[in-house]
């Protein structure tokens, strides 16, 4: 049973993470979307801003820690 228990809540983890890496992927696919049809629209220092924050995502989504993501 003590097995069990912990086999579940490292289950949990792996699905938190996995669910984390989906939501960011996603993100990070209609920001540069969003980006590539509108960007010209943004200020430029927002425009680097948002940028950064993707690359700053995608650097995180190599690992696979779901607090990173």
């Amino acid at each position: 049973v003590k097995d069990a228990e912990a086999n579940a809540a490292e289950d949990k983890k792996r699905r938190e993470a996995v669910d984390a890496k989906n939501h960011a992927d996603a993100l990070v696919h209609s920001t540069e979307k969003a980006l590539a049809e509108h960007g010209a629209k943004v200020a430029e220092s927002e425009r680097r801003a948002i940028e950064d924050a993707v690359s700053d995502l995608k650097e995180a989504l190599k690992g696979d820690d779901a607090e990173a993501i």
